[in-house]
């Protein structure tokens, strides 16, 4: 009957020690998106700023108020909550996964801006 508690006890404190390291983890993964990307010369956006708030991101563009971005089934794309509802992707270096830039499609047009410091 003890090893059976015993059991049951390492079992719950295994799973519970997963979880914890899951939610790290997603939070942490979040934070590689942070930071500034900027548009080519004449695009109708100039910056883009991604930061993070409890494990959320969320993005502005230029000083238009800041829209949470929501997790897509695709790997590495957002979607705003603005008005506009644009896609945001983010794209990583193949050799080192950092993220570089993004690409944003939005109202049939799609615009890509580099991280400042990638």
């Amino acid at each position: 009957m003890k090893s059976i508690l015993t059991l049951l006890l390492v079992g719950s404190l295994l799973t519970l020690a997963t979880e914890a390291k899951a939610q790290t983890a997603s939070a942490d993964s979040v934070k590689a998106y942070a930071g500034s990307y900027t548009f080519a010369s004449g695009s109708p956006i100039q910056k883009y700023v991604i930061t993070t708030e409890k494990g959320d991101l969320f993005g502005e563009a230029d000083s238009y108020g800041k829209n949470k971005l929501v997790k897509q089934a695709k790997p590495d794309t957002y979607q705003s909550t603005s008005s506009y509802g644009s896609i945001i992707t983010f794209v990583r270096d193949t050799a080192t996964k950092a993220v570089t830039s993004l690409t944003m499609a939005i109202q049939g047009t799609e615009l890509a801006a580099k991280k400042d410091n990638p």
